[in-house]
């Protein structure tokens, strides 16, 4: 059986409910609609939705038997009030072992076609792997992972359940990817304004914000636009002089690439930080302030990147309308939380 449901009312109903009584679920697979604006849910083959995938993929996101020594889960560096992103400059691995760049946030994952902060991988279940091996964060592999998974009475009958198989690794990375996809946000007053049509007040200094956003003297909307607020390229924004982190170089090995990250999602900006791909910049007034100069003289500075000319109230007027990119029902779904 499928059906379509909108998209809050699917999350609290079916993986709270999950978390009571898996072995009662219906298994039918599930239509995902997309709040609106927002371009249609996909689901790839053998990723379709259903509640029990659901509720596997939730418990594997919050499970620690995913490190090398049970200390770590992708929860531990991946905060539903941060939008899943972390508050530190660098996440902390296995035995406090720093990460190499700041964790981003996980949300609209099922529109993403690319993830990381250089681009290197374009498929969300595969994405899994590279925390999980990484010396730096998991320190594990998935041949392990699998044998504590299988292992575990409860965990043989939810992979039953969910892919009619134990645990294997395709089974355990498409469960959390499509945990995944359902961290949606798009409820923002933004949304509900300007996409949903609501009567929803805005300040003054909002609207003057969103005009600039938008408009050509700050135009943050040239990178920052569409649905997710981010076009999907790989942009050098001349934070630095020289870049420690060559970015997408890693990746394409071209210099032109050199200091290149993916322009990363305007929404939740508020509760996002630190900012940038090292997490060196710790308040909106700075990134404001450091877009405002136009960055450094680095060869690969986007052409784009030019001083502003923004007043101290045009830059506290943007400020004020990123604040509106919030999603709070986004940020306190119980269905997100660890059960």
């Amino acid at each position: 059986m499928r059906y379509s449901v909108v998209f809050i009312g699917l999350i609290c109903a079916l993986i709270c409910s999950c978390s009571n009584d898996t072995e009662t679920l219906e298994e039918s697979f599930i239509e995902i609609q997309s709040p609106e604006g927002f371009p249609e849910f996909n689901s790839s083959a053998g990723e379709e939705i259903s509640p029990i995938r659901v509720a596997l993929g939730r418990r594997l996101f919050f499970d620690t038997r995913l490190s090398i020594n049970n200390s770590i889960s992708c929860g531990s560096c991946h905060f539903q009030g941060n939008a899943f992103s972390d508050p530190r400059t660098v996440s902390e691995g296995v035995n406090g072992l720093p990460g190499e760049r700041n964790a981003q946030p996980l949300f609209n994952l099922a529109w993403r076609t690319r993830l990381f902060r250089d681009g290197g991988v374009d498929d969300l279940a595969l994405s899994a792997l590279n925390p999980i091996n990484n010396p730096h964060e998991m320190r594990f592999n998935i041949v392990g992972v699998l044998k504590r998974l299988n292992e575990d009475p409860s965990y043989q009958t939810l992979f039953r359940r969910a892919f009619d198989d134990t645990a294997t690794a395709q089974n355990t990375i498409r469960a959390l990817a499509i945990f995944q996809r359902l961290l949606i946000s798009g409820h923002s007053r933004y949304d509900q304004k300007f996409i949903q049509n609501k009567p929803i007040p805005f300040t003054e200094a909002e609207q003057r914000g969103y005009e600039l956003f938008f408009g050509p003297k700050a135009r943050c909307s040239s990178c920052h636009g569409g649905f997710n607020f981010s076009n999907e390229e790989f942009r050098c924004n001349g934070l630095f002089e020289s870049y420690p982190d060559s970015g997408r170089q890693r990746i394409t090995f071209l210099v032109s690439d050199r200091g290149k990250f993916l322009v990363p999602s305007l929404r939740n900006i508020a509760v996002t930080a630190p900012y940038m791909h090292n997490g060196s910049i710790t308040s909106l007034e700075e990134v404001l302030e450091r877009y405002n100069e136009g960055g450094t003289a680095f060869f690969n500075k986007d052409q784009q990147i030019q001083p502003l000319g923004l007043n101290e109230g045009e830059k506290a007027d943007l400020k004020a309308f990123l604040l509106t990119l919030t999603d709070s029902s986004f940020l306190n779904n119980p269905a997100f939380q660890a059960y």
